[in-house]
């Protein structure tokens, strides 16, 4: 909001001698105008201070021109020290009085809660003010935003999409992103995602992080596009190089497991290790993995047990799962079973599918928990349903031993093939030899 380009915004038409005299005569617009002049060096040699002071003088004596202008040194500190509060008191001033170039900067004020408490509802007050001629682009966004939210004023997304489209259509990058979004998932406007890819690709390729992240998922999903892992790839390197936080453990994603690219586990730790000095949870996690396998990085699992537990800040059900683990093996923390136990039941609550497959295996051999032969084998058939290949094959296990179930070849055959047909070794050795 430094909006101190005050000589191509304002035009002043008297010369200084004339400002001079007028303002010797008592006149508070002559004041005002010599104080904006001093300010910008505008027809005068600059003197902040002294324009400050006239400034003040004027806007005492009721100046709107002054008063927006005193609003402006005070937030910027131009011939004084900076004062937030003080800036918003001027600039109302000046808006309460008609003064234009208020408007706008009371809007994103009370929006964002500059120098005094956020207030939406205020906020929207100003903001359809400084849009009456749609020529502040800040204004149709952050208004925009309001009736997306239903912040200040009552919900209406079709609205917020107009808006949107007007602010994108003056070059405003993030509203272009989320008139984008509104159309991929239909908010305020008909969905279409062949038409939300088409927006995205517009400001991607004019270098917007953002949009490259938001189209580079479209493209991992098949959504208003043909699915593509390479161009997914590409655009999540784009958003990644250009410091999207998300992207970047995508990124790492991508490498790690060669989508799209070749597989490289050392670009992946340090596109991890980006993601993860910036907090993002899941590249915690995943940088966990990494010193946990021993993938692109030496095998230390106490740093790994660290991570996991960082990434489980929010309850995450992977990160809850790598804990559960942890404990139960005693890597980088001491053994406790029953703490493995109560992290593994609270990542399979949360539908995590390999939790749910160790939770079962814990019930039926008693692993921190009583063993339970019917929930471990609620668990296993919940995860192999789901097609975890470890499951089927603990299911089948259970039906040929008769564990939790009466003895049942066929059954036991049936979910033996299932994990045969993903690749599970052992599951293949034991159907042959059940055959």
């Amino acid at each position: 909001m430094g909006l101190f380009v005050f000589a191509q915004t304002d035009e002043i038409s008297e010369d200084i001698e004339t400002l001079q005299e007028k303002s010797l005569q008592g006149s508070a617009d002559a004041k005002a105008k010599l104080g904006y002049c001093y300010l910008t060096g505008t027809k005068i040699e600059k003197n902040e201070k002294e324009g400050f002071k006239l400034l003040s003088v004027a806007a005492r004596e009721n100046s709107a021109f002054a008063n927006y202008y005193l609003g402006q040194c005070y937030h910027n500190g131009t011939g004084t020290s900076k004062n937030p509060v003080k800036a918003v008191h001027h600039t109302r001033i000046a808006g309460e009085q008609g003064f234009e170039k208020a408007y706008a900067l009371l809007g994103n004020y009370y929006y964002y809660g500059t120098g005094t408490a956020k207030d939406r509802k205020e906020a929207v007050k100003w903001l359809k003010k400084a849009i009456e001629d749609e020529d502040d682009v800040e204004s149709l966004y952050l208004l925009a935003t309001c009736y997306n939210n239903g912040d200040g004023i009552f919900r209406n997304e079709a609205k917020a999409v107009e808006y949107f489209e007007k602010a994108a259509e003056k070059g405003h990058a993030k509203a272009r992103a989320d008139e984008a979004y509104a159309y991929r998932y239909g908010k305020g406007v008909a969905q279409n995602s062949t038409k939300a890819v088409e927006l995205y690709t517009e400001i991607a390729e004019a270098g917007d992080k953002d949009a490259q992240y938001y189209l580079a998922t479209c493209y991992e999903n098949g959504d208003g596009v043909t699915k593509d892992d390479a161009t997914a790839f590409k655009w999540y390197l784009k958003a990644a190089e250009n410091g999207n936080i998300p992207a970047q453990n995508k990124t790492g994603e991508y490498y790690a497991k060669g989508i799209g690219t070749s597989q490289n586990y050392d670009k992946a730790f340090e596109w991890f290790t980006k993601a993860a000095d910036a907090a993002n949870l899941e590249a915690l996690n995943n940088l966990g993995e990494c010193y946990y396998n021993g993938k692109g990085t030496k095998i230390d699992y106490k740093k790994a047990f660290d991570l996991f537990n960082r990434a489980s800040k929010n309850n995450a059900p992977k990160a809850l799962y790598n804990l559960g683990v942890c404990y139960s093996k005693g890597h980088g923390v001491r053994i406790n079973t029953r703490k493995a136990a109560e992290l593994l039941f609270d990542a399979a609550q949360a539908e995590y599918v390999p939790a749910q497959f160790l939770l079962g295996t814990f019930y039926i051999e008693g692993i921190g928990i009583p063993k339970d032969y019917k929930k471990g084998t609620t668990w296993l058939s919940i995860a192999a349903d789901k097609g975890n290949a470890d499951a089927q094959h603990a299911l089948g296990n259970c039906y040929k031993n008769g564990t939790g179930f009466n003895k049942d070849k066929n059954k036991a055959l049936e979910w033996y093939s299932k994990a045969a047909e993903q690749g599970h070794e052992q599951a293949i050795k034991d159907l042959n030899r059940l055959k």
